[in-house]
């Protein structure tokens, strides 16, 4: 099992440097998950920038929320904009995250089945349920290659899923959203999980911004200890 960990972003306070060239040299951790993506389109010059700077780590692209939240996966042409968009750094690129907002249930599958099916992403396409009706049937992600995202996440399942050959796990929180520190006991506990669920990779990425760092850090560290391969 290969193991990448990382934080959501790398623009915090913790962040010494300000930028990515600190993260790739000074963070230790071996993966980055972007969300700026989320909120608008980056510059050409940022991502031939970020590919060029980040050529060590292993990347999660946040998808647009112009494709999830706005559009809703009724617009092919603006994510063929945004992936083409990416190419500069697309093969450090594991995944393109797709979060849906919490009214968005399964109802809409054969809708967000016929556009996954259009990116030809397979299990590179990730994809984070915000509602709870989600977890109760998984089959149709393991048949069209998708990545299902595991999370750590107040009113929200912990269990880890796998539903290709990688488990995408996002560490938010526990009781709050963004502002909660993993105890080691905690990330342990979920360490052991995402061994058991015996994936080829293993993604783990924290979202809960001030610690986010410290808990990467000490999960790879677990990792590590447990003798996973950590590239």
């Amino acid at each position: 099992m290969k193991i990448f960990v990382g934080t959501s972003g790398w623009a915090y306070g913790w962040n010494i440097g300000g930028d990515l060239r600190w993260y790739v040299e000074s963070s230790g951790l071996n993966a980055v998950e972007l969300n700026a993506s989320f909120y608008r389109f980056p510059f050409p010059n940022q991502i031939k920038g970020w590919a060029k700077i980040g050529q060590d780590l292993r990347w999660s692209i946040k998808v647009n929320r112009l494709i999830t939240h706005v559009r809703k996966f009724s617009s092919t042409e603006t994510w063929k904009k945004f992936f083409e968009l990416f190419s500069p750094l697309d093969e450090l690129v594991d995944f393109y995250l797709f979060q849906l907002p919490p009214n968005i249930t399964p109802r809409m599958w054969d809708k967000i089945k016929r556009f996954a099916r259009a990116t030809k992403l397979h299990e590179r396409f990730a994809l984070e349920p915000r509602n709870q009706e989600w977890f109760k049937d998984l089959k149709m992600f393991e048949d069209e290659e998708i990545t299902f995202v595991s999370v750590s996440a107040p009113g929200l399942p912990n269990d880890i899923f796998k539903t290709s050959d990688a488990v995408y796990l996002r560490m938010h929180g526990v009781d709050a959203w963004y502002s909660y520190c993993y105890s080691f006991q905690e990330l342990s506990d979920f360490a052991a999980r995402v061994a058991a669920a015996k994936p080829k990779r293993a993604y783990v990425f924290f979202n809960n911004d001030h610690d986010m760092l410290n808990n990467a850090r000490e999960m790879k560290k677990i990792f590590e200890s447990n003798k996973s391969r950590v590239p």
